[in-house]
């Protein structure tokens, strides 16, 4: 119905944003994270409507990319649009794509939204998006590491994006643990 909405942002709480576009209409729009949005700015949003018995939800996202893969995840059996929203506010739409893509199962089942449905989110998806380009995540062995100690998996993967390539992966272990402490 709506690709994508452009409009300024007239309120936001509780991950919900009012658009306010040239016409005066304002569209309420539940997005990851309210906290990337700031009131008065003007953003871009592409949106998925989702129908519900008795009510209509817009989603909203910064990409196609985060739309299509959330699209495709709620038609997962047991995933509603909030898991979907809570697995791509944890790993980000390119870093499930990335797991999915090495058939890293075993990451899966630690991103804790995702939990025992990680078999069956990785054969839902694994022909949905072996075509979506991205980046492949570097050090997958430091990375299990790193989410097993507690660290936040979106974090450790833009960490374990920005380090040097050829670390060996105890190196890589030091190097983003320094970061991510200090974030």
């Amino acid at each position: 119905m709506f690709d994508f909405i452009i409009g300024k942002v007239d309120y936001k709480k509780d991950n919900i944003i009012t658009l306010l576009n040239e016409l005066k209409l304002g569209f309420s729009i539940c997005v990851i994270n309210d906290e990337k949005y700031e009131i008065g700015k003007e953003y871009k949003i592409y949106t998925h409507l989702f129908l519900k018995e008795e009510e209509a939800l817009l989603y909203g996202f910064e990409t196609q990319v985060d739309r299509y893969v959330f699209s495709e995840l709620i038609k997962i059996s047991g995933i509603g649009p909030k898991t979907a929203q809570n697995i791509l506010k944890k790993v980000t739409s390119q870093g499930l794509i990335s797991l999915i893509k090495n058939k890293d199962i075993n990451a899966l089942k630690k991103i804790s939204v995702i939990g025992v449905k990680a078999d069956r989110v990785y054969y839902e998806l694994k022909n949905k998006v072996f075509n979506i380009e991205t980046y492949d995540y570097k050090y997958p062995k430091v990375f299990e590491v790193l989410s097993n100690l507690g660290y936040d998996t979106q974090k450790v993967f833009k960490v374990l994006n920005d380090l040097k390539d050829g670390l060996d992966d105890s190196e890589a272990i030091k190097e983003a643990i320094v970061v991510l402490k200090n974030e």
